[in-house]
């Protein structure tokens, strides 16, 4: 399937915003104070990458700080601390916490995202030859090409397109998600719920809605009882021939480069982009925000909790170079020894 074919059938599955709602309406839901000052109107929101003109999105990491003066977004919510750095002509949305912000925005321009009616005809395109399970309920807006294969008692949808000679197992949940061909999901497997993602205010965490989908390459294979969650403003990727083992949690934002393999028991948490041909061991922890090269291979039980640059081999926690890890790992052994 070509490129532009797949970016299109994407765009059927993305829930549509609400509005365009005024900088004032915004302002008055969050209590924002508005810097800068204009007639724009904001059409959808986004990160502060992928924002492009007539959205709004929104700053509150400080790895992203320097990201104010370039995005395309026609405002963007920040601190006041933050404030100072931004030099921008662009509306700001002023506020303590900009995050909760964008919280009461997001669930503003998608306030029905947790809503869907279970249908077997509305929206659907199921090709034949296929196998599909009596038990199997097929919800709204679901694409199966042909000869796939589907368990028994799964759920299927909303907003899923599923590629051509794809197994399903039982028991497997998938929503909000584009599968490629040749795709093997084991029993159990969830793909496409929503993400671990609140915002404190006070004692009270708010829940940001999770818009984006779960994006897959071809020829993936996930083991038993994975969760895969769909992406908060755009997309969790997995590319091409990736192999996941039994009992992996891939957060929101994820993006997992081409024929990477993940063993057993590991977790990624959100944004982390992990690049090609990168092997990681069982029971690997992976903090979010984090970059980890192309050819990296990570070691059992290992805590990733900065960049890994490509070709590095990583082990222990903290996760350092293997190397450094052997090293301190006989001279603990040595030094426990002579003084025990």
């Amino acid at each position: 399937m070509k490129e532009k074919k797949i970016k299109k059938l994407i765009n059927t599955l993305i829930p549509k915003p609400e509005g365009p709602f005024s900088l004032d309406e915004l302002s008055n839901i969050t209590g924002a104070e508005i810097f800068n000052h204009d007639n724009t109107y904001i059409k959808n929101i986004n990160n502060v990458f992928d924002a492009s003109e007539g959205d709004i999105t929104f700053v509150d990491n400080p790895k992203y700080v320097n990201e104010i003066n370039k995005t395309k977004a026609s405002a963007i919510i920040v601190s006041y601390f933050n404030k100072k750095k931004a030099n921008t002509l662009k509306p700001l949305l002023l506020l303590k916490n900009p995050y909760l912000g964008y919280s009461k925005i997001a669930n503003y321009f998608y306030p029905n995202r947790l809503l869907s009616k279970v249908s077997n005809t509305k929206k659907n395109n199921i090709a034949k030859p296929n196998y599909i399970s009596s038990t199997t309920i097929i919800q709204n807006n679901v694409f199966i090409d042909e000869n796939a294969n589907i368990g028994s008692f799964c759920s299927i949808g909303p907003n899923v397109i599923i590629g051509k000679n794809s197994v399903i197992g039982n028991n497997v949940n998938i929503a909000n998600a584009f599968i490629g061909n040749n795709a093997i999901i084991q029993n159990g497997t969830v793909i496409g719920q929503d993400g671990f993602g609140y915002a404190l205010n006070t004692n009270q965490y708010h829940k940001i809605p999770q818009i984006g989908l779960v994006v897959m390459g071809n020829n993936v294979e996930f083991g038993c009882n994975c969760t895969i969650d769909k992406g908060s403003l755009k997309h969790t990727e997995i590319g091409n021939g990736v192999k996941v083992d039994n009992l992996v949690h891939i957060a929101h934002n994820v993006k997992i480069g081409d024929n990477t393999v993940i063993a057993g028991q590991t977790g990624i948490a959100g944004s982390t982009l992990i690049g090609k041909n990168v092997m990681i061991g069982g029971q690997v922890g992976i903090a979010g925000h984090l970059n980890i090269g192309d050819n990296v291979k990570i070691g059992a039980q290992a805590g990733v909790t900065k960049n890994i640059l490509s070709h590095d081999i990583v082990s222990g926690t903290p996760a350092i170079k293997l190397k450094s890890y052997l090293k301190q790992s006989i001279i603990l052994k040595k030094m426990v020894n002579k003084n025990g």
